[in-house]
């Protein structure tokens, strides 16, 4: 069976076979599915597979249309997170610059308190 697939393999694609194919077990169905139709089916599949392609495309680009109000807001709103990580990096930055000073000067007054 495997040796069937590998020589269906180099017939179709020849020398550049898609990268592991063997380990998909899609792939595989599909290579099964294609060994039980008519010579007249497999030489129509490739005008089957560019149709469904074609109409893969057309999903995608309407989906992409009908969702960019959401793509948009969705942007938008990384927009504002990404610019408060910024703004958080940089109070902390600055709060840690502080830090060695409040250390020094509450010793200072713990000094002080003490005596």
């Amino acid at each position: 069976m495997e040796q069937d697939q590998e020589e269906l393999v180099a017939l179709i694609f020849g020398d550049n076979p898609p990268e592991n194919w063997k380990d998909n077990p899609e792939f595989s169905l599909y290579l099964s599915e294609l060994g039980s139709h008519s010579v007249e089916r497999i030489s129509s599949e490739p005008e089957r597979v560019a149709g469904e392609l074609h109409h893969l495309q057309q999903q995608t680009r309407d989906l992409a249309a009908s969702n960019y109000k959401t793509f948009i807001q969705t942007s938008n709103c990384s927009k504002e997170i990404f610019q408060e990580f910024a703004n958080t990096e940089q109070h902390l930055e600055k709060l840690i610059e502080k830090l060695p000073d409040f250390t020094e000067k509450c010793t200072q007054f713990q000094t002080v308190a003490g005596d």
